[in-house]
C-alpha cells in the first residue's frame, strides 16, 4: 500500500534589514511525501524561539486581551511545531494526523472581530490559532467547518493593531489560505502554494499576471537591425523577476522557483531542493 508522508521544514532567520519577512513554499516528491517550507525572518532583534511537542490529551488555555480565561480545549492529535515568544504561540508545526499550519505577518489588510468578554469561552487569540487546528483536526475540510464557530481575536495594547493569515494543507496536498477580513473568515484555494505577507493573498495572485512574460530557461537569439542579440548566460527567461524583498516581489520569485523545480523522487530529496529555493529569501 502506498504511503504519503508529510513534512515540515523551517528556516529563522534575524535579518536586519528585514521586519517580519516570511515565505513559505511546499512540494510534492514523486514517492508522494508532501513538503511545507518556509522562512521566519525577524529585523527586530532577537526572536525568542523553541520547538515544542504537545502529546495528546494535554488540556490548552486561549489568552484574551483582559486576562481571563479563552477557549478551553484538549489537544485530539499530537503536535510538533516552532513556537514563538512563548510555547503556546506555535508559528508553524504538523500534527501526527499530517495537518500543517502556520501563520504569517498579514499588516493592514486583515482586521479580526473585536473581544467580547461575554463570548469568551469561544474566543481565541489569532497566536494561540495554529496550536488549535492542529490539536483538533485532521484535514483542511474540518478546519474549514469548524472556523467560524470561534471568534478569533488579536492580543494587541489598545492602539496598536497587528494581524496574521494562516496557511493549512493536510495529508492528501489539499492546501488553503486563512484571511480575516472585518471578522469575517475567508478560505482561498492555495494551488499555487506559496504564502508571504501583505497585501492579500488573492491580490498577490492577480498580480502574477505582470510576469506572465517570465519562463523558465534561456531567451533565445535575436536580430535587432542587423545586430545579433544573445542572452549573457542562464536564466534570461526570468529577466524581469523583481528581486527585491518585499512580499509582493518574494511571493512572485516563490511562485515561479516553485512552479519551474523540477519535482524530485524522494521526500529526502525534495527537503534538500525546498533549502536550496529558500536561500534564495
Amino acid at each position: 500500500m502506498k504511503k504519503s508522508g508529510f513534512c515540515l521544514i523551517i528556516f529563522l532567520f534575524g535579518a536586519f534589514s528585514l521586519s517580519r519577512a516570511c515565505t513559505g513554499i511546499s512540494f510534492q516528491s514523486k514517492d508522494g511525501a508532501y513538503i511545507q517550507a518556509r522562512t521566519i525572518e525577524w529585523g527586530e532583534g532577537m526572536l525568542p524561539s523553541e520547538y515544542v511537542i504537545i502529546p495528546r490529551g494535554e488540556k490548552q488555555v486561549s489568552y484574551t486581551p483582559a486576562g481571563k480565561k479563552g477557549m478551553v480545549f484538549e489537544t485530539r492529535y499530537g503536535i510538533i511545531g516552532l513556537a514563538i515568544v512563548q510555547k503556546e504561540f506555535i508559528a508553524e508545526g504538523l500534527n501526527e494526523a499530517g495537518l500543517s499550519a502556520g501563520l504569517f505577518y498579514f499588516p493592514r489588510y486583515g482586521s479580526y472581530e473585536a473581544y467580547d468578554s461575554a463570548q469568551r469561552e469561544k474566543t481565541i487569540s489569532d497566536l494561540q490559532l495554529v496550536t488549535w487546528m492542529l490539536s483538533r483536526f485532521a484535514t483542511v475540510a474540518e478546519v474549514k467547518a469548524a472556523v467560524g464557530k470561534v471568534r478569533i481575536i488579536g492580543l494587541d495594547e489598545p492602539g496598536v493593531t497587528s494581524t496574521v493569515h494562516w496557511r493549512i494543507g493536510d495529508a492528501t496536498g489539499e492546501q488553503v489560505v486563512l484571511e480575516i477580513i472585518d471578522g469575517k473568515p475567508y478560505f482561498y484555494d492555495n494551488e499555487i502554494g506559496v504564502l508571504t505577507n501583505s497585501p492579500g493573498f488573492p491580490w498577490h495572485l492577480t498580480n502574477l499576471n505582470n510576469y506572465v512574460n517570465l519562463f523558465p530557461g534561456g531567451a533565445p537569439p535575436q536580430q535587432l537591425a542587423g545586430v545579433k542579440l544573445n542572452a549573457f548566460g542562464a536564466g534570461s527567461g526570468f529577466l524581469g523577476m523583481p528581486g527585491d524583498v518585499t512580499p509582493p516581489s518574494r511571493f512572485v520569485r516563490a511562485a515561479f522557483y516553485k512552479a519551474t523545480a523540477p519535482r524530485l523522487h524522494t521526500a529526502e530529496e525534495t527537503v534538500l531542493q525546498a533549502f536550496h529555493i529558500l536561500n534564495n529569501f
